[in-house]
């Protein structure tokens, strides 16, 4: 019985015998307690990655949150478009963010692009009412509301 056993340790550290080969020695890793330890290159002991649950892709965090704050101030001043300056230049703002998350391709394109649209939107309305605005002269303006009253 000694015999085979010894002829089996032997057999086993003599080589490939078998034909199939093996990389590494799969009990490296073993430490005192007879626990394997698993290899710290990001994997875990299922060859999947450590720290990503359910296989997603891990995403950078400072575009999608400048892509978030474009978007956000887009709408913004696409609501308050009627009050002047304000929201012209939240919406300025609110499109350069969303352009830089473009332009930089980080994550969060599609709240970039919906940003872009609403600050655009918003801006063209802004500067359009102000030049409407300023197009109608205090005479006119005076004479308007002239007529108004005599009408009532």
């Amino acid at each position: 019985m000694e015999n085979n056993e010894n002829e089996i340790q032997n057999n086993s550290n003599a080589g490939n015998d078998n034909g199939f080969t093996q990389g590494s020695d799969p009990f490296a890793n073993v430490n005192n307690n007879g626990y394997t330890q698993a290899p710290n290159n990001g994997y875990n002991m299922n060859g999947q990655p450590m720290g990503n649950p359910y296989g997603q892709p891990p995403q950078e965090q400072g575009g999608q949150g400048m892509a978030i704050a474009g978007m956000v101030l887009g709408i913004i001043s696409l609501v308050c478009c009627c009050s002047g300056y304000f929201a012209l230049v939240i919406g300025i703002v609110g499109f350069v963010l969303s352009l830089i998350v473009l332009v930089q391709k980080k994550p969060g394109k599609g709240m970039a692009i919906a940003g872009i649209i609403c600050a655009s939107i918003a801006v063209i309305t802004i500067l359009a009412l102000m030049m409407i605005g300023r197009s109608v002269s205090t005479d006119e303006l005076q004479r308007m509301l002239q007529e108004i009253q005599n009408a009532q």
